[in-house]
């Protein structure tokens, strides 16, 4: 019961993301509260979880399974902080989609910042 909770928890994360990134303000755009809180929900909530599910899966502790939660959260933020990057470094052949396809979605000033910030 606790598993699936966490994977209905994960998927109302992902439908959440979805939604803040279709109903941006060009306010909320220029925010990196916002980019890492939806960064969050549309990718990093999946991994998050799933990594928490495993730890308790396995009879770990409290501590080891909200580590791993962690540890998932952190995975998934930095994937995405890479794909997003990638669509103003990659060509449209490596990334297999247009690219520029995301920009709507980031702005380079949040990329570079980010860069800073977590280098």
């Amino acid at each position: 019961q606790r598993v699936v909770s966490l994977l209905a928890t994960a998927l109302n994360n992902l439908v959440t993301g979805e939604l803040m990134q279709m109903t941006v303000t060009p306010a909320q755009r220029c925010s990196m509260d916002y980019y890492l809180q939806k960064t969050y929900y549309k990718t990093a909530a999946l991994i998050s979880n799933s990594c928490k599910a495993v730890a308790v899966l396995s009879g770990q502790t409290a501590e080891v399974a909200g580590l791993a939660y962690q540890y998932g959260r952190h995975l998934g933020i930095a994937y995405q902080l890479i794909d997003d990057i990638l669509d103003f470094t990659g060509t449209s052949a490596s990334l297999g989609k247009g690219s520029l396809s995301d920009i709507h979605q980031v702005t380079a000033f949040l990329l570079a910042t980010s860069t800073l910030k977590f280098a």
